[in-house]
């Protein structure tokens, strides 16, 4: 029975999808080539837009792939443009929002 059930685990595990995994090192270089700092700060208060310096803490990954392609699906009156950076370079950026915490 170990071999069936290994078999098993190993037929449903290759069927799970692996999320795609970003970068925060690189997410950092994409906040700043995106220029969110001209509209958001990392813990020194707020601009325009929110304080993002616990971001982390307060949305999780999904919201985020989500909201940061376009920002008026979740709220019409948001002043917040589309983020430009897509693929690789979109899940970089949220991975490095996510680690402010």
């Amino acid at each position: 029975w170990s071999g069936v059930v290994a078999g098993a685990v190993l037929v449903v595990c290759a069927m799970v999808p692996v999320a795609a995994q970003g970068d925060k090192v690189k997410g950092a270089k994409v906040y700043a080539d995106q220029k969110c700092s001209m509209c958001h700060t990392l813990g020194t208060g707020k601009k325009m837009g929110p304080d993002l310096a616990k971001v982390g803490l307060t949305r999780d990954k999904a919201w985020l792939a989500k909201y940061l392609p376009d920002p008026k699906a979740e709220n019409p009156k948001n002043k917040m443009p589309k983020t430009k950076a897509t693929g690789a370079d979109l899940d970089n950026l949220i991975a490095y929002l996510l680690s402010l915490k």
